[in-house]
């Protein structure tokens, strides 16, 4: 069927775009999220240690740690009380911290490369410190940070470097939870898809099986006899016509059988319609009977029937299939709840590979044995 072609690759589809719906987010929407948090607060502090130390160059004409006034050392430390900062540091232009939220490192000297290229070109330096990591100066931080520094010049002089540890555990938690929050929903929403998918799935490969039934009844209903269960007469000149083809082309034998159940108008009258009916599926039967399950039998008129037999030479003695079908007719009239007797007139016709006969030709030629043998009956 045309629609399953098309269902698999779509459930296909459908649950592979399903799986990587979760990969998306984790591989590829989370990882954004996270760098867009960390690139904002990298601006954030840039802008910060660049407005603190152009304040610092506007106030100061050179840095030493004597002489940073006191306004300036209160607005330093407010800003690290907002919960943010977890270090604030000033440099001297030689490396030397003169100041520093924590007083022990006041006065210590940064002699890292790192430092000397932010002294040599005059250029800032932002660093991402996961937590319990060792940062730039080499010390482990306890959370997460992003370590920035920003060099204070003044008419192109350089003043000193100003070093601030932004704080960003918080955010980061948040972020996470909010990833993790999207992974479930993310999940859930993948596992209802797929549920959906196999449902609709389930549902449509078991409405197109019914389908496929009703539709194989429907073609059976327009080639089989709805009484006997034998091919109609549609069904046998179409299995007829394609079996003659094949023996044409191999140059095979075939048998055609013209059988009549004889008397049925007379059934019909003396025992009423439905003893016909029977009548006529007891013929059907007793055709089974004689014949192989190969051979193609129908019914292709009221009391007129068909065999269609293929094979060997042999197998087509008129006189063995005569004496086979009486044998099986006498057993029938045996039968102690008869009402009446089955009697049928039987013609043969025979295809020779080597004749040029349509099937129309030879169910004919059986036909006219048939009808012939029918008068001889009424005339004994």
């Amino acid at each position: 069927m045309r629609q399953s072609k098309f269902l698999w690759p779509t459930v296909s589809v459908s649950l592979v775009a399903i799986s990587l719906l979760p990969i998306y987010n984790i591989f590829f929407l989370a990882p954004r999220f996270t760098q867009f948090l960390v690139e904002n607060t990298k601006d954030e502090a840039v802008r910060l240690a660049t407005y603190f130390s152009a304040c610092v160059a506007t106030e100061m004409g050179e840095l030493k740690k004597e002489i940073l006034p006191t306004a300036l050392l209160d607005r330093l430390g407010s800003l690290r009380a907002d919960g943010h900062l977890a270090k604030l540091k000033i440099y001297s232009a030689s490396g030397e911290v003169i100041y520093s939220t924590e007083s022990a490192e006041v006065g210590h000297y940064n002699r890292e490369a790192y430092f000397r290229q932010i002294e040599a070109t005059g250029t800032g330096r932002v660093e991402i410190i996961q937590k319990q990591s060792r940062s730039l100066e080499n010390e482990v931080v306890p959370a997460d940070v992003i370590e920035t520094y920003v060099p204070i010049t003044k008419r192109g002089r350089l003043l000193g470097v100003f070093e601030l540890y932004h704080d960003i555990s918080k955010e980061r938690m948040g972020l996470d939870r909010l990833i993790y929050q999207s992974y479930g929903t993310m999940f859930a929403m993948a596992v209802g898809l797929l549920v959906l998918v196999l449902l609709s799935s389930f549902q449509a490969h078991r409405s197109m099986k019914e389908r496929a039934r009703v539709e194989e009844q429907l073609r059976l209903l327009s080639l089989t006899d709805h009484l006997t269960g034998l091919y109609n007469r549609r069904g046998f000149l179409a299995l007829s016509e394609q079996q003659l083809r094949v023996a044409m082309r191999d140059r095979k034998p075939m048998m055609v059988i013209s059988a009549d159940l004889d008397g049925l108008k007379e059934i019909n009258d003396t025992f009423g319609h439905k003893e016909g009916d029977a009548s006529i599926v007891e013929m059907a039967h007793i055709l089974r009977e004689s014949f192989r399950k190969s051979d193609v039998m129908a019914r292709i008129g009221g009391d007129e029937f068909a065999i269609l037999l293929t094979g060997g030479e042999a197998e087509f003695d008129r006189y063995q299939l005569e004496a086979r079908l009486d044998k099986v007719i006498d057993r029938h009239n045996k039968k102690n709840d008869r009402r009446h007797c089955v009697s049928v007139s039987a013609g043969f016709a025979y295809f020779d590979a080597a004749g040029n006969y349509t099937f129309d030709e030879l169910l004919h030629q059986a036909d006219t044995m048939m009808y012939e043998r029918k008068r001889q009956k009424k005339g004994s």
